[in-house]
């Protein structure tokens, strides 16, 4: 399978705007980094559908470009054109750019924690057509994933969770909402990542410990790669722990929104 990291130094980043865009075959090639060639091949297979006719024109819109760029990430990916097509039919009509957000975030941070990168507070909320409000401003400087540099500069820790939230803001998400959800995230999964933590290094950590103390108390020195352990353990647990919590909570995510609308349905009869 390809190694994310190569695969997408060079991809270009392409906006998922839904505003009504008519692009030829070539402005889809150059908008996607998908050639020409790849895109006939995705529609002769069954993964894109054919352009709308202009005259001659084949014309094509935002909803092949999502598509396209989802196609595109999972071929990066390494996934043949069968479980591609397999995958697409599954697919929500309508949420390829969405799908393929998440797609590149999950394989970009499946293994790793993301390089930080630095943002001016003053333009956080750019995407709502707005200027962050000074308690905004507060809320994004204090929930640990923004590290304040400077009077009016942030170090983001998490440069994928902004860009989820520019697709909230296209979603017409307001941005407070978007903030009490962040908040709440890195609530439970702090709490989830504490118990990753204490369950499954506590014990080693306390033999490590305590081989330590016995060591010191005999005079002998201590042996820096003691710690090797605890570090190996920790890479393997990384996508295990991150893969654990992707796999429970679509099941969770979809009961709940069951039983809110069981709830809205009975309060709606009841009313």
């Amino acid at each position: 399978m390809m190694s994310s990291s190569s695969a997408k130094k060079s991809r270009p980043k392409v906006s998922t705007s839904h505003t009504e865009v008519e692009l030829t075959v070539e402005d889809l090639s150059k908008q996607a980094g998908v050639s020409v060639r790849n895109i006939r091949a995705y529609q002769t297979a069954g993964l894109m559908p054919p352009p709308r006719l202009k005259g001659r024109l084949g014309i094509y819109d935002h909803e092949h470009l999502g598509k396209l760029e989802l196609i595109r990430d999972l071929r990066q990916q390494g996934f043949r054109l069968e479980a591609i097509k397999d995958m697409l039919d599954k697919t929500p009509e309508g949420a390829w750019s969405e799908y393929s957000l998440i797609s590149d975030l999950f394989s970009t941070t499946f293994f790793t924690v993301e390089a930080p990168k630095r943002k001016a507070l003053s333009e956080m909320a750019a995407h709502w057509q707005t200027s962050a409000t000074p308690e905004q401003k507060e809320r994004l400087s204090r929930n640990g994933l923004y590290r304040r540099i400077g009077p009016d500069e942030v170090e983001m820790l998490s440069p994928a969770l902004e860009r989820i939230g520019i697709q909230l803001a296209e979603l017409n998400v307001p941005l407070d909402t978007v903030l009490d959800l962040q908040d709440e995230l890195i609530k439970h999964t702090r709490i989830i990542a504490r118990a990753y933590v204490e369950q499954l290094f506590l014990t080693l950590a306390e033999g490590i410990a305590a081989a330590e103390a016995e060591a010191k108390a005999k005079g002998i020195p201590v042996d820096p790669a003691a710690i090797a352990p605890l570090t190996a353990m920790f890479e393997r647990l990384r996508p295990l722990a991150v893969g654990s919590i992707s796999a429970a909570f679509p099941v969770v995510l979809q009961q709940e929104f069951d039983q809110a609308i069981q709830q809205q349905l009975k309060r709606s009869h009841t009313g």
